[in-house]
């Protein structure tokens, strides 16, 4: 098993984590946040918009990299 193996099966067990999580609080919206709202709350606060636009930079670049 090469390491592009283990890192695609990484990122499709994250997606699927995603979808899932997408799809438990689309009808419930009071038990589970949205993925969106999460995002939209830490993005309220100045210093985790930094830390956030810095992640998406390192995925970003590391994306195209590969």
């Amino acid at each position: 098993m090469t390491a592009s193996t283990i890192s695609y099966a990484v990122w499709a067990l994250i997606g699927a984590a995603v979808v899932a999580l997408v799809l438990v609080s689309v009808p419930r919206p009071a038990a589970v946040a949205r993925p969106s709202r999460v995002m939209e709350r830490l993005a309220t606060q100045p210093v985790l918009r930094v830390v956030l636009l810095l992640g998406y930079m390192w995925l970003g670049w590391h994306l195209f990299a590969r």
